[in-house]
C-alpha cells in the first residue's frame, strides 16, 4: 500500500541535481530525506520501509528517489537522540515541508527493470538493515558527480581503501540508465587493450571486435557519440599512465554533448598518476579526496547507518571507533557484521562493550592492535 504525496523541490533549470535535506510530514510524524539523487517535481508515492523510515518513488516511473528517516524513533530508549547528519540545501531558501495527503492509491508503483537503472550498491559483506547515510564525503561525491556529467567533463574521486568511494559513486548513479553507465572494473593491472575489450562488451557491440588498434578506436569513438555516456574507471589505481592516455583520448575526440562523462575512482597511485602528468591533470575538472570519518562524523552518523547501533550509548560507538573501526565504512561494516553474529549467538537484544570487544578481536589482527599501541607509546 502506497501513499499519494506532493514534494516541491528547488528549480535547478530542469536538470537532475541532488536534493538534500528533505522534510516530510506523514501520518503525523517527521521524516527527513538527507539526500536524493532527483530532481523531484509534482507528485510522489510513499511506500513505509520499516518502522522508522519511508521510501519515496516518483508517481509515474516507481523509481526510488530516496529514503526518509523519522527524526524520532517509534520507540525511543533514550530521551535525546543523535541528529541526523548535517546536509545544505542546493537552493538559498529552507526545504519546505510537502503537503501530504493520506489518499490510498489502488496499486503499488511499478518497479523500472533491472536493465533501466543503476542497482543499490551493495553493503560490504551484504550486511542486512545497513542504510545508506548521507555522510559529508557521500554528499560532495554526489554533487561533484551530476556536476561532471552536466559538463561532460573527466573528475577524480580517490582515497584509501574501504572509505566507500565506489559505494558513493554508485549511489549517487542511481538515476543514470544503466544502458548510460559503462562501468570499467579489472583485478589486475589492465592495458589499453583490455579497455578495449571491455568496453566493446560494456557498449554491447556486435559481432568480432576489430584486430587492428586504430580500427577498433574509431569503432569505439564512433559508438560512444551516440549517448551521453558516463564512464566509470573503478579501481584506477590499477591504471597505468598509457590506460589514462587511452581513455583521455577517447574523451578528447568527442565534442560537447557527445563526449562521454569520465570519472576516475581509486586509491591513492591514481592520484598521484593522473597529477603527474600535465596533460592528464589538466584536464580533471574535479578532484575529490576521500578522507576517514572523524569522531564527531561517526558519533551522527553510524546510529543511522544500522539499527543495532540507533540506541547505543555514544561512550559506546567511541570505544568501537579508538578500538579499530577509525572512520572506515567498511571496517565499521565488519565489526557490525561480527556484532549480529554474536549478538544471535549468546541471545542478546542490544549491543554492549562485551560483544562490542569480542566483534573487534575477530575483525581485526592482534599484531596490528599491538603495533599501534606500541607506535603510540614510543611517540
Amino acid at each position: 500500500m502506497t501513499d499519494l504525496a506532493t514534494i516541491p523541490a528547488p528549480p535547478r533549470d530542469g536538470a537532475t541535481r541532488v536534493i538534500r535535506r528533505q522534510a516530510v510530514r506523514w501520518r503525523g510524524r517527521c521524516y527527513t530525506a538527507a539526500w536524493m539523487t532527483a530532481h523531484i517535481e509534482g507528485a510522489v508515492h510513499v511506500r513505509p520501509s520499516g518502522a522508522d523510515a519511508i521510501e519515496v518513488n516518483d508517481a509515474a516511473t516507481g523509481r526510488l528517489l530516496g529514503t526518509a528517516h523519522a527524526q524520532q524513533p517509534a520507540h525511543p530508549s533514550t530521551p535525546s537522540e543523535t541528529p541526523a547528519p548535517p546536509a545544505l540545501d542546493h537552493s538559498a531558501q529552507p526545504a519546505k515541508e510537502p503537503h501530504m495527503t493520506d489518499t490510498n492509491t489502488t496499486t503499488a508503483p511499478t518497479r523500472p527493470d533491472d536493465e533501466e537503472t543503476v542497482g543499490e550498491p551493495d553493503f560490504y559483506l551484504n550486511l542486512a538493515d545497513a542504510r545508506i547515510v548521507a555522510t559529508e564525503a557521500l554528499l560532495e561525491a554526489s554533487e561533484n558527480i551530476a556536476d561532471t556529467i552536466e559538463a561532460r567533463a573527466m573528475s577524480c574521486i580517490y582515497g584509501d581503501a574501504g572509505l566507500g568511494k565506489t559505494f558513493s559513486v554508485l549511489a549517487a548513479l542511481k538515476e543514470v540508465a544503466a544502458d548510460r553507465v559503462l562501468l570499467l572494473q579489472f583485478r589486475s593491472r589492465p592495458t589499453p587493450r583490455d579497455i578495449r575489450q571491455e568496453l566493446f562488451t560494456e557498449l554491447h557491440l556486435e559481432g568480432e571486435p576489430p584486430s587492428h588498434p586504430s580500427e577498433f578506436d574509431r569503432l569505439l569513438k564512433r559508438t560512444l557519440t551516440r549517448k551521453s555516456y558516463v564512464l566509470v574507471c573503478d579501481e584506477a589505481q590499477q591504471f597505468s599512465r598509457e590506460c589514462f592516455e587511452f581513455v583521455r583520448h577517447l574523451w578528447d575526440t568527442g565534442k560537447g554533448k557527445n563526449r562521454p562523462a569520465v570519472l576516475f575512482v581509486g586509491g591513492e597511485e591514481a592520484y598521484k598518476t593522473l597529477y603527474s602528468e600535465p596533460a592528464l591533470a589538466s584536464r580533471i575538472y574535479i578532484w575529490q579526496e576521500f578522507a576517514p570519518m572523524e569522531a564527531d562524523e561517526v558519533q551522527r552518523t553510524i546510529p543511522h547507518f544500522h539499527p543495532v547501533w540507533a540506541n547505543a550509548d555514544p561512550e559506546l560507538i567511541d570505544y568501537v571507533y579508538d578500538e579499530g573501526a577509525g572512520g572506515t565504512f567498511r571496517m565499521w561494516s565488519k565489526i557490525t557484521y561480527h556484532i549480529l553474529e554474536g549478538m544471535k549467538r549468546r541471545g542478546l537484544t542490544e549491543v554492549d562493550e562485551t560483544i562490542a570487544r569480542w566483534a573487534i578481536r575477530r575483525a581485526l589482527p592482534s599484531r596490528r592492535k599491538t603495533r599501534g599501541r606500541t607506535e603510540q607509546d614510543a611517540g
